[in-house]
């Protein structure tokens, strides 16, 4: 499976594929290349409570024939357990001097078929993670976020700004609109279905209320100045659209008066989050480089 590469500062362009176990077991893949450090996430879904996976990573750069040594969180090694969200990170130069161009990575799994836990009169193993391991899966998944939110704002803006008389009769121009608009009230229930977990997260694991109120601001400007500036005025400006195109709003000059009214909205609030984008990006890149070193 070809992963493209997600998110917005990367020291090298990557590509990732997944070769899985027991047909689709893993899935959902997503990587970040940051500093020196590679992050991949995945999902896991069909592990029964008994199994286990063996997980190994391969780089291109030696044609996949070595696996990754130098490789942290929960979802590397022989022990992987349990479905949901697994984390590997790679430290890059504990292994390379160096990694430049185009790269991909294997993903590879073996499942293990172990004793039914009933069936055992032996204590049970008690599996700890580590705060490092709590730490890298919270930084996987708030980034993730951060990076779809930010994906699908920037998309939003694209369509918006490809907005001009003739989606007043064009069906396609109108309904790429409202797939922008669903897909960025996704990525925007998800980060604001999750900011109170990340922010206590980071408060635990991160142990620092200076960089716990960074979050917390970051969370702020993007769901609060951001979202509530210029994303709800889109909102508004398709709503009337749908208005003119449906005959809700009668008479040629009222028509036409709409139409130049919400055509100068949409020009504004793209404008405007453009910007508040790019400043949100910047924002975002400075806190996760500090809360990926700490």
């Amino acid at each position: 499976m070809k992963v493209p590469s997600l998110f917005f500062q990367v020291f090298l362009a990557l590509t990732g594929l997944c070769l899985p176990a027991h047909g689709q077991i893993i899935g959902d893949i997503h990587h970040e290349p940051f500093r020196q450090k590679v992050l991949l996430t995945y999902s896991v879904n069909g592990l029964s409570p008994n199994q286990r996976m063996e997980v190994n990573l391969y780089c291109s750069d030696d044609g996949f024939k070595n696996g990754l040594t130098s490789l942290s969180g929960n979802g590397s090694g022989d022990r992987v357990q349990g479905n949901g969200q697994k984390t590997i990170i790679w430290d890059v130069l504990k292994d390379r001097p160096k990694l430049s161009g185009t790269v991909s990575f294997e993903v590879r799994a073996i499942v293990f078929n172990e004793s039914s836990p009933t069936a055992s009169a032996g204590p049970a193993t008690v599996v700890t993670v580590s705060p490092e391991e709590h730490k890298s899966a919270v930084y996987a998944e708030m980034s993730s976020a951060l990076g779809s939110f930010i994906i699908e704002a920037k998309d939003l803006v694209i369509a918006f700004r490809k907005s001009n008389e003739n989606m007043f009769e064009d069906n396609l121009t109108l309904r790429q609109l409202t797939d922008a608009v669903i897909n960025y009230n996704t990525a925007f229930n998800k980060l604001n279905n999750d900011r109170m977990s990340y922010e206590k997260q980071v408060l635990v694991y991160w142990n620092n209320e200076a960089l716990y109120n960074d979050v917390r601001y970051l969370f702020d400007y993007a769901l609060g100045e951001l979202h509530s500036a210029n994303v709800l005025e889109l909102n508004s400006a398709l709503s009337t659209i749908n208005d003119i195109n449906t005959g809700k709003i009668s008479g040629r000059k009222n028509e036409r008066d709409a139409k130049e009214k919400v055509l100068m909205s949409i020009y504004q609030n793209t404008t405007q989050l453009d910007k508040r984008i790019q400043e949100l990006e910047r924002r975002a890149n400075r806190i996760l480089y500090t809360l990926s070193n700490r």
